[in-house]
């Protein structure tokens, strides 16, 4: 088995040295530093990593990004490996995924199961809304409500494009979709909500359903602590450490480049 076709979701690469002038690159690369050091909300790069890592401007900065700049490439292959413990150790149940936005770790997580020769089903869950009203725990985020809106159009349009099976669709907000609409046993579980709500009711309603050894990675799970960054979405460990706090489960941060998620085995 390879995880080669994880490259295939790579962002692609739209600048190169040829098209920029030694002398232009400089000033631009300058002008770049001095913007992002003096503005903390917003960060200017070049679209190629390898321009970025040349000029000194990658750190904190996404690069190494699948399609959509929503997941890294060390995420996916995260990912992949887990997902791949799971099938390989025969754990019972279907796969779901609570925020799926445009469908790129959907697609990557169909691809696996494609090649691992799995019948299991997947299940995508999104409002296709953006996100929804923020709590005052997830005080530091910058996204508002309706932020990260993706269409249920794009998400089977890139399914079409990978030429990927299509999952099982659950439109509409957690509230609503998840009380009724889950599998009965679960297997492996990506949350991607980015708030301390979506985050809470994901757990609430997926727990219930894991069957015994089922993974739960939780997308944007930061612990500033263990790793070196800033918490964008501040939210989503305040509501996984209160729900696992009375739980026999313990929460494992995994390396992921310039991006952070954590996940748990079910006991």
């Amino acid at each position: 088995m390879n995880n080669f076709f994880i490259l295939e979701l790579q962002e692609p690469q739209m600048v190169s040295f040829a098209k920029i002038q030694k002398n232009h690159l400089i000033l631009i690369s300058k002008i770049i530093k001095y913007v992002n050091s003096h503005n903390s909300r917003i960060k200017i790069k070049f679209k190629s990593d390898d321009l970025n890592r040349s000029c000194g401007i990658s750190k904190a900065l996404k690069e190494n990004t699948l399609q959509g700049n929503m997941i890294s490439i060390e995420q996916g292959i995260n990912i992949y490996h887990l997902l791949c413990q799971t099938i390989q150790n025969n754990v019972p149940g279907d796969i779901v995924e609570l925020g799926c936005y445009e469908g790129i770790t959907s697609i990557l997580i169909q691809k696996t199961l494609d090649q691992l020769n799995s019948d299991k089903i997947l299940h995508v869950y999104d409002s296709f809304e953006g996100l929804p009203d923020k709590s005052e725990k997830d005080a530091g985020a910058s996204f508002k409500k309706g932020s990260l809106r993706a269409t249920k159009l794009n998400l089977i349009r890139n399914f079409n494009k990978h030429r990927v099976k299509q999952p099982i669709i659950h439109e509409g907000w957690f509230k609503d979709t998840l009380p009724k609409e889950l599998p009965e046993k679960i297997c492996f579980a990506h949350l991607d909500g980015d708030f301390y709500s979506s985050i809470a009711e994901s757990l609430e309603h997926v727990y219930p359903k894991l069957s015994r050894n089922a993974i739960v990675i939780i997308d944007d799970y930061c612990d500033p602590q263990i790793l070196n960054m800033s918490d964008k979405f501040p939210g989503v460990k305040k509501a996984t450490d209160e729900f696992l706090m009375n739980k026999p489960e313990n929460i494992v941060i995994l390396i992921a480049g310039n991006e952070c998620h954590a996940y748990f085995k079910k006991e």
